[in-house]
C-alpha cells in the first residue's frame, strides 16, 4: 500500500514539474515574439526608424521600395499619416493598362519635398477638416519613366512631353521633387471632381485652359474652385502647378533638383 501511494506521488511531481516547464517555455516564447517585433513598438512619425534597412528587411520590402530607401527617399505616410495614398500605377487602372510599380503601393519623396506636401497638408485641413490631401505618384524611377514614353509612342512628340518628360533629360520626378495628386473627402473616400480624371490627357485637364472651358460650359464654377483649392495649398507648402496637368506639383525645378539630388534610376 506504501509503496502504491510512493508511486502515485512522484507520478503528480514529474507532471506538474513538466507543468511549469511548459509554461516557462510558452512565456519564453511570448517573450521573444514581442522583442522581435519592433514594428509595434516604433513611432510612426519617425521616418528614419521606418526607413531603417534592418526594420524593411525583417518585414519583407519590393525591389522599386528598397531603390527608393537606397536614394534617401522617405515615405510620405511616415512623415504625415493623414495623407493618404492612391498609386494608380501599382494597379492596372492607369493610362498604360498595366501594373508599373510591382508589389509598391507607396509614395516616397526627398526627405525635404515629404515635408512640404505635410505643410499643405495641414493648410488643407485648416480651411476643411473634412478633407484630405490623396497622393497618387511622387518618386518614378527613371526605368519606369522610360516605360511611359514608350507606350506613348503613336503620340507626336511635342503632345508627348507635355505629359510624359523625356526620360532622357530626367523627370522632376525621377529626382523625387514632384508629386501627383488630388483632394478627396475623407468621410466618403471620394476625390473632389476636377473635371477631369487624373492622367487624363485632354486640353480639359490643362490648368491654362480652364477659362476657355468654363466659359464654353465644359468645365463648372464648382470644378474650376476645386482645383484652385489645391492650388491655393500645395502654394502654401511650397509646390507649383504645371500647365498641361491639374494633378501635378514640383518642389524645384528641373534644373535646382538636378543640383540637389540624384535622379532614381
Amino acid at each position: 500500500m506504501m509503496k502504491k501511494y510512493f508511486f502515485t506521488l512522484l507520478l503528480f511531481s514529474l507532471l506538474a514539474c513538466n507543468t511549469h516547464k511548459a509554461d516557462a517555455i510558452i512565456e519564453t516564447t511570448l517573450k521573444a515574439d514581442s522583442i522581435s517585433n519592433p514594428i509595434d513598438s516604433l513611432d510612426t512619425t519617425n521616418y528614419q526608424q521606418l526607413n531603417s534597412r534592418g526594420i524593411d528587411e525583417m518585414i519583407g520590402i519590393s525591389e522599386l521600395e528598397q531603390k527608393m530607401i537606397d536614394a534617401g527617399l522617405v515615405d510620405i505616410q511616415s512623415v504625415d499619416s493623414t495623407i493618404h495614398v492612391d498609386v494608380k500605377y501599382a494597379t492596372m487602372d492607369n493610362f498604360m493598362n498595366r501594373i508599373l510599380y510591382v508589389g509598391y503601393e507607396k509614395v516616397y519623396l526627398q526627405p525635404i519635398v515629404a515635408e512640404r506636401l505635410s505643410k499643405a497638408q495641414k493648410a488643407l485641413q485648416a480651411i476643411d477638416s473634412s478633407l484630405t490631401l490623396v497622393a497618387f505618384d511622387g518618386t518614378r524611377p527613371r526605368s519606369v519613366q522610360q516605360e511611359m514614353w514608350n507606350g506613348l509612342d503613336t503620340v507626336p512628340f511635342n503632345e508627348r512631353i507635355k505629359f510624359v518628360s523625356n526620360p532622357a533629360n530626367g523627370s522632376i520626378h525621377n529626382y523625387g521633387s514632384a508629386v501627383d495628386l488630388s483632394i478627396m473627402d475623407k468621410s466618403t473616400g471620394v476625390w473632389l471632381d476636377m473635371g477631369a480624371g487624373y492622367d487624363d490627357l485632354r486640353k480639359i485637364a490643362y490648368p491654362r485652359h480652364e477659362a476657355k472651358f468654363l466659359a464654353s460650359g465644359e468645365l463648372t464654377a464648382a470644378q474650376v474652385d476645386n482645383r484652385k483649392l489645391l492650388r491655393k495649398v500645395m502654394r502654401a507648402g511650397g509646390f507649383w502647378v504645371i500647365e498641361t496637368e491639374w494633378w501635378h506639383f514640383n518642389a524645384f525645378s528641373r534644373k535646382k533638383a538636378k543640383e540637389m539630388f540624384e535622379i532614381v534610376e
